[in-house]
């Protein structure tokens, strides 16, 4: 529901979190339109745009 207003306002990146799914979805706006950049799930290592200069286990938001 979100996205087409971020999209709308140049959000330049979004992360969706599941945490019952242990899941992280990052996608970045590329011409008015998301592009999925990564899925990661339950301790994948994370360096992800625009945080891609740290890297950190997704395992650290479950604990």
């Amino acid at each position: 529901m979100k996205l087409p207003l971020y999209a709308r306002y140049g959000v330049p990146f979004v992360w969706i979190v599941d945490p019952l799914a242990r899941t992280l979805e990052a996608f970045g706006l590329q011409q008015g339109q998301w592009l999925l950049i990564a899925t990661l799930k339950d301790d994948d290592p994370v360096a992800v745009p625009p945080f891609d200069a740290v890297t950190f286990s997704l395992a650290d938001l479950w604990g």
